[in-house]
Formats: structure tokens, C-alpha cells, sequence
């Protein structure tokens, strides 16, 4: 091995370590980046020269730049980011359905229930009185209000998780092009050297990212590109090539997923999890069993009153008026209302059940909150509505607790990664020391060799 030879090794070290030198930089400048994996440097040796009988190494260069990643970890993170989006978005549907129904504040359905249920008390005992006739009348327009306030404020939640579903599925179908096109990149690159470790955290973040949204099982293919799919085995992606998500309303106004690249039914049954899996839910089963609710109090309401009121005695001894009336039967809680020849005269109401003014039908009217008719005669109306606040109440805790723990597992895997794959800013300045001597070691060794050469120059001349 020659004297000048040994300037190439001191050029090799030296360049070597500057580059570890500059990883060791980039995993301190991106200790809080999201999604970062820590980069590793992994040296060879590199030539060898033979010295009598045995072989030595001379020089140095970096095999790879290694990104440290537990793929089963990842894998678990994406299937709790499933999880965690769904948790997430069902507590605060239901937390909002909560706000509409919760009557524990005061003024709810049931508060203005018990008000009708007074005012036809006071009617009972002066049934030709005008003041409680008006109050009776004041009494029905707010329970009436009421009810139909909350089914518009339950179909406007509907509305607007059309809205968020749609922007959920564009947001979908933006992280689907964006994984496809990270593929396309990783494939171009080829045999990963560390060339490629850069985009591999690129795209395990928006795959963490597209799993919060949407239920979904990926693998990877023998050229670095992956592949996602939904639960049903439906592809999101193949590759570089990526389906495209769209959403139509079906005749009851709720949101069909469609998959636009094939033909074929809603895909709706196979979203189970993430953002668009808990809307789906809240849009096809929670928001439909209180809308339910609703419609069978105002129905079971409608058709007992009528039934006492038809045969009673108004004011100017007529008979065979309803008192209230519902439009349409299909949307009962939205279309009740107070029959309008009531709403034009308040003595039009049947408050006696003869004409001599008894008040004896009014009496009647009012004993209705105790009669069981409803949950197969074993609930009043009074209580019906209390069992739905307590449902409300019970699947709001639930969906708490649920999201509570969900959370703390997905913290907890967090954690984890970033044991593995985060940066310790301790570690990394150890490695730099020790990189910067090796450095420093390659310049005096340059150094050394220049002054060899000199004096060895000074022998010759």
C-alpha cells in the first residue's frame, strides 16, 4: 500500500463521517416531526491490501442508511387509528343528538308535557274559563313546537353529517392518491439503500392518516409499493393505481358510498370503523331510533287525545273535533300540529263531556299521563320520554368510556413507536461525538500523510 494511497482512505473516513455526521442532524432536526423514524448509519469497510501473510481493510464507506421501524407496531397503530377515529366521531354524534334531547336543564319535551297535562287540570275545574283555555291552548302550541323542534334539529344533524361524510370521503380519496403516487416513488427508486426512507415515513403517515377514516387491511408488495383494502376485500389501492370513493343520497336522504371505478351496490356495509364508519352509523341506525321515538309519542299522543277530545263538548256544544292532527304519518313528531279550527277559536276545545259544561272530558284528557300506552301498554307517555333521555344519557357514557379507553391504547402504542423508531436526543449526541472524532481522526490522518509525502519529497530532491 502506497503513501498517496492512504489520502484516498483519509478521503473515504472523511466523507463517511460527514454523512453520518449529516443523518445524525437530520434525526436531531426532526426529533417532534410526526411520523419521523429515526435513521441509522451502518459502515462497511471498503478495499484491502495484503501485509505479508494476512489481508487488512483500508477503507470505509455506509452500507445503508437504516430507518428503524417495527412493522408490527405500525400495523397495530393503523388498526387502532381505526378504532380511535371511530370512538372519537360516535361520541361527539352523540353528544350532539344528547344536547337536542337531554331535558335535564329544564324546558324539554317531557317539562312541556307536563304543562299540557296541567292545563287540561285547569280547564277541568273551569271549562269555560277563557284565560285557561288560552293557557291550555299556549300549553299544546309548545309541546306541538317542541316536538317538532327536535325532529328538524335531529334531521339537521342528518344534514350535516351528509355534509361531513361527503368531505370525509374527499379527504378519503386524497389520501389514496397520495399513497398511490408515494408508491409510484418508492418503486422508482428501487433496492432501498436509505434513498427511500424519507417517502417510507411520508406514506406510513398518510396510510395512519386514511385508517382514522376508514376501516382498512394493507400489505406490502416485493417492490417496496402496498397495497390497501377495504374490510370486505374491496381494493382502495393496488400499487400506483387507486380506486376513487363517491357518495350519492338515497331516497330517505341518507348517504350511499359507491366505489366509482366499479359498478355494483352501496358499500356502506363493509365501513364498519374510522370517521365514515361512526357517521354511517349515527345516520342509518342512532338518529332513525330517536326520529322513531318521536313519531310513535306524537302518534300515541295524537290518537289518545282525539280519541277523549272527539267526543266531548266545545264551548258551543258542538261535538266530533280533534285536537290535534298529524299530516303525515310517516314523519308524525315534523307534521303534528293543533287542528286549525282550534287555533282560529280556543272555545272550539272539548273540555265537558256533556253539554252542560261539565268539564268532565278536559278531566279525562288529563288522566292520559297516567294510562299505559305505549311500549305495548307498559309505558305512559311521561315516562316513553324519560326511557329516551336515558338512552341518550346511557349511550353517551358508554360511547365516553369507550373512547376514553381507545384512547389510551392508542397513546400507549404511540408511546411504543416511539421507543423504537423516535429519536432520543441523548443517544444521537453521543453518536455525533463519536462521529466527530472519526472525522477529526480522518483529518489528522490526511494531515499525516501530507507531512509523509513532504518529507519523503525532501529525501528525493
Amino acid at each position: 500500500m502506497s503513501i498517496s494511497s492512504l489520502l484516498f482512505t483519509a478521503r473515504d473516513s472523511l466523507i463517511t463521517h460527514q454523512l453520518a455526521i449529516d443523518v445524525t442532524g437530520s434525526n436531531i432536526a426532526n426529533v417532534d416531526t410526526p411520523g419521523y423514524s429515526q435513521q441509522r448509519v451502518e459502515f462497511t469497510s471498503l478495499g484491502s491490501v495484503n501485509i505479508a501473510a494476512n489481508t487488512a481493510q483500508i477503507g470505509v464507506t455506509i452500507e445503508r442508511i437504516s430507518r428503524i421501524y417495527d412493522g408490527y407496531i405500525e400495523s397495530q397503530l393503523i388498526t387502532q387509528q381505526q378504532n380511535s377515529g371511530y370512538s372519537e366521531t360516535m361520541l361527539k354524534g352523540l353528544e350532539n343528538i344528547e344536547v337536542i334531547i337531554d331535558d335535564t336543564s329544564g324546558g324539554g319535551l317531557n317539562e312541556q308535557l307536563n304543562n299540557f297535562w296541567a292545563a287540561w287540570e285547569s280547564l277541568s275545574q273551569n271549562p269555560s274559563g277563557e284565560i285557561e283555555r288560552n293557557a291550555l291552548y299556549s300549553a299544546s302550541e309548545s309541546l306541538v313546537n317542541t316536538i317538532q323542534y327536535y325532529k328538524e334539529n335531529l334531521d339537521y344533524i342528518n344534514t350535516e353529517i351528509n355534509s361531513s361524510i361527503r368531505a370525509v370521503v374527499s379527504q378519503i380519496n386524497d389520501k389514496i392518491s397520495e399513497v398511490a403516487d408515494l408508491n409510484s416513488r418508492i418503486v422508482s427508486v428501487g433496492e432501498n439503500r436509505g434513498d427511500n426512507n424519507d417517502l417510507l415515513d411520508k406514506r406510513a403517515e398518510a396510510l395512519k392518516e386514511l385508517s382514522t377514516m376508514i376501516d382498512l387491511n394493507y400489505y406490502e408488495n416485493d417492490d417496496g409499493s402496498i397495497n390497501v383494502y377495504m374490510s370486505n376485500g374491496q381494493p382502495l389501492l393496488q400499487g400506483p393505481i387507486g380506486q376513487t370513493l363517491s357518495v350519492a343520497l338515497n331516497t330517505e336522504g341518507y348517504s350511499e358510498i359507491y366505489n366509482s371505478n366499479v359498478s355494483g351496490e352501496s358499500m356502506n356495509n363493509a365501513i364498519l370503523k374510522g370517521k365514515l364508519g361512526a357517521f354511517l352509523e349515527l345516520q342509518n341506525e342512532s338518529i332513525p331510533a330517536y326520529i322513531q321515538y318521536l313519531n310513535e309519542f306524537a302518534t300515541a299522543l295524537t290518537a289518545r287525545v282525539n280519541e277523549l277530545h272527539s267526543t266531548g263538548y266545545d264551548a258551543y256544544q258542538n261535538t266530533g273535533i280533534d285536537f290535534f292532527e298529524i299530516t303525515d304519518t310517516n314523519n308524525a313528531a315534523g307534521t303534528i300540529k293543533i287542528n286549525d279550527i282550534i287555533t282560529e277559536d280556543a272555545n272550539r276545545i272539548a273540555a265537558s263531556a256533556s253539554v252542560t259544561g261539565d268539564g268532565e272530558k278536559a278531566s279525562q284528557i288529563a288522566s292520559i299521563q297516567e294510562e299505559l300506552i305505549l311500549d305495548g301498554n307498559t309505558s305512559t307517555l311521561n315516562n316513553f320520554l324519560s326511557a329516551m333521555v336515558g338512552l341518550i344519557g346511557h349511550q353517551v357514557s358508554t360511547a365516553e368510556t369507550y373512547n376514553d379507553h381507545q384512547s389510551i391504547i392508542l397513546t400507549h402504542l404511540t408511546n411504543r413507536r416511539d421507543a423504537v423508531s423516535g429519536v432520543s436526543i441523548d443517544e444521537e449526541m453521543i453518536k455525533l461525538v463519536k462521529y466527530q472524532m472519526g472525522y477529526t481522526a480522518a483529518a489528522k490522518l490526511c494531515s499525516t500523510v501530507d507531512s509523509l509525502l513532504d518529507e519523503l519529497m525532501g529525501i528525493i530532491s
